[in-house]
């Protein structure tokens, strides 16, 4: 510990000398001007080099790094706070005229793309305004698209955009073939992203600047196209960029491993070691559910690893990363103090495990894409808070909340300088031919399909997001994310959506006695074809099929009292619903137990058999195949 410290004292303590000696040398008369100059900007600098290394020694660092490296987590701290404050007021900025903006990006997208095969194809340079682009050009799914993307994946240059994209991102493709969205300096807009999301959190919550960042990610597999151009997650991080890991505990190696076990226990082993780290990133709230998990079940070796300052044999990591994490624990040495306070607190169970060994974290940054959260909150994230700065999709980041200082709801201004949006009213979503609406046309409280134009290549492109719009900031409408409508299920023509869906399952599971709901999916029985186990040729009517994988103290089946109350909450919920189940147009739920670890099955299955990685990946509430489904049908224990 004192190796960082005492080489902080002695580098304010030398500089604060040199620097004496050159303002001395400034005020001698005997000396040239010239020297003189010199000696007084040199004395400057490194007396203000003297306060900076003496307020990171205050701040008490993190002392497992270096002394570049805590040099280079300073650096990015002041880059990353002008930054996100510069971006932060330009967003802000463009609530007075939200119009006035989108017009102007659209004139941005026609002048980038204006060369390319698509605009000679669909006559873009004749929709020189945002009423000519939603008159003339047809709204639009990814199979448009598709293609132009894969002559551009050949090496055919100006076809969606100008050039060649410089990396394609690449959706889960769970329901069919992947999308390869393309992309051009992603690095760029990922640190404008992380710029604000640091800006927004520091008025959040008072973290030590210097405190490091539990971050857990899973390596994505990078591919190439035919001409060479990436192909990757829209989480993918640069492998170019090492000095981002200076924000991190861990070493870079062990954010290029590509299995969760290996990857969550690396990075968890590093974090376990910084009794003051500050914040937990996550891409999704799952992530961090998965990593608790495996905590509450690797801690006996997590800590003999801290106690010894060695790494697991039994873990399965590539040599040369784990040469690399060797000798980086190595250097710092055993820790058994550090280890036999987590020992402790462990032995003492996991409920608010997150806040009892790191003290300093506030929050969680995220995304809770399944509603894990409430779940977590009560468990091992007890005592904390979710932040969730950002709105966005592989297709574009599409909205921010700034902050209780700036806006007084907990919804997203809408990124005005960063895509084109149109809206289409929920009503009107199953139509051919919807009317859609810019934003200075929409209306409070109603509910919307958000459509888009980024820059590039997607033209007036049907995310299949549905928001509701929840107030408004000065002329700027502020919209909460609701479903996504492929996850609607639909058996007759009630398009049920999922918020009601996940709304009615932790209801009716919260009145079961010693059970807790781990995670569920939900299936139409339209898919069901004769040969599945769970076919029932006698009847007649569709119906809706529950997995549930629960954490219970309870061996009890489920009653069919039980079973009952999760169509109880959904025709509570939805008058459709209620009425179709009425009718007898619509039979009673099918609700099925899985084993334990299913979903966990599920989402190896998904991502070995499909383009999803495990950074994308988010259990899916709807299953949409009969190959998904089956895995799900092969767990059912009742």
């Amino acid at each position: 510990m004192a190796g960082l410290y005492s080489k902080l004292g002695r580098v304010s303590a030398v500089c604060a000398s040199l620097s004496g000696l050159s303002l001395i040398g400034a005020y001698c008369v005997c000396l040239p001007i010239w020297m003189r100059l010199i000696a007084g900007i040199l004395g400057g600098i490194l007396l203000v080099l003297s306060l900076v290394y003496g307020w990171i020694l205050i701040q008490r660092p993190y002392p497992n790094q270096s002394l570049l490296e805590v040099s280079i987590l300073l650096f990015i701290y002041v880059f990353m706070g002008l930054k996100g404050k510069s971006e932060h007021a330009e967003i802000m900025k463009t609530c007075k005229n939200p119009m006035r903006h989108q017009r102007n990006l659209w004139q941005e997208i026609l002048n980038l793309n204006k060369r390319t095969a698509y605009a000679d194809d669909h006559g873009l340079r004749g929709m020189q305004t945002l009423g000519d682009l939603r008159k003339r050009h047809p709204l639009t799914s990814y199979e448009r698209y598709r293609p132009y993307v894969d002559r551009m994946t050949e090496g055919e240059e100006n076809i969606l955009v100008d050039g060649l994209p410089d990396s394609y991102i690449r959706t889960t493709g769970t329901t069919g073939k992947p999308k390869y969205i393309p992309q051009k300096q992603k690095s760029k807009m990922l640190m404008r992203m992380g710029a604000m999301m640091a800006y927004i959190s520091d008025h959040h919550y008072s973290v030590n600047p210097l405190a490091k960042s539990l971050y857990l990610y899973v390596a994505p597999k990078v591919l190439k196209t035919k001409c060479g151009t990436v192909v990757e997650t829209a989480a993918t991080m640069s492998e170019d960029q090492d000095w981002v890991f200076a924000m991190y505990p861990s070493p870079a190696s062990a954010y290029k491993l590509g299995t969760m076990h290996e990857a969550f226990y690396l990075q968890l082993l590093f974090a376990l070691k910084d009794r003051n780290l500050g914040r937990v990133i996550v891409g999704f709230i799952h992530f961090l559910e998965s990593a608790m998990k495996l905590l509450e079940k690797e801690w006996e070796n997590l800590t003999r690893d801290i106690e010894q300052g060695a790494l697991n044999d039994d873990l399965n990591i590539p040599q040369a990363i784990r040469e690399g994490a060797v000798k980086e624990l190595k250097t710092y040495g055993p820790d058994p103090d550090r280890a036999a306070e987590l020992r402790a607190e462990f032995q003492k169970g996991f409920v608010g495990i997150i806040r009892r060994i790191w003290p300093n974290v506030q929050c969680v940054m995220g995304i809770d894409s399944n509603g894990s959260w409430p779940r977590l909150s009560k468990t091992y994230s007890k005592g904390l808070t979710l932040l969730t700065p950002f709105y966005g999709c592989s297709e574009s980041c599409l909205a921010i909340n700034p902050g209780p200082d700036f806006i007084k709801t907990k919804g997203y201004i809408p990124l005005v300088k960063w895509a084109v949006m149109e809206f289409i009213k929920e009503q009107e979503m199953s139509s051919s031919n919807p009317q859609t609406f810019f934003l200075h046309e929409l209306e409070l409280g109603e509910k919307y399909e958000i459509v888009i134009t980024q820059p590039f290549g997607l033209y007036r492109y049907r995310m299949g997001d549905v928001i509701e719009v929840i107030d408004f900031h000065q002329d700027m409408p502020i919209i909460n994310f609701l479903y996504r409508t492929g996850q609607m299920l639909n058996v007759r023509y009630e398009k049920l959506d999922q918020r009601i869906v996940s709304d009615s399952v932790l209801a009716a599971t919260a009145k079961w006695a010693d059970r807790t709901l781990v995670e569920f999916s939900v299936a139409e029985s339209t898919m069901i074809d004769e040969n599945c186990s769970i076919y029932e040729p006698k009847e007649m009517m569709p119906y809706y099929i529950f997995f549930l994988e629960m954490k219970d103290s309870s061996s009890e089946p489920l009653s069919e009292e039980q079973k009952s109350m999760i169509d109880k909450e959904l025709q509570d919920r939805n008058s459709d619903v209620k009425r179709l189940r009425g009718e007898g147009a619509i039979s009673h739920p099918r609700v099925h137990l899985v084993r334990p670890g299913a979903f966990a099955e599920l989402q190896h299955y998904i991502i070995t058999n499909t383009g999803a990685t495990a950074n994308q990946y988010k259990p899916p509430r709807k299953l949409r195949t009969p190959a998904i489904l089956e895995v799900m049908v092969k767990n059912i224990v009742q």
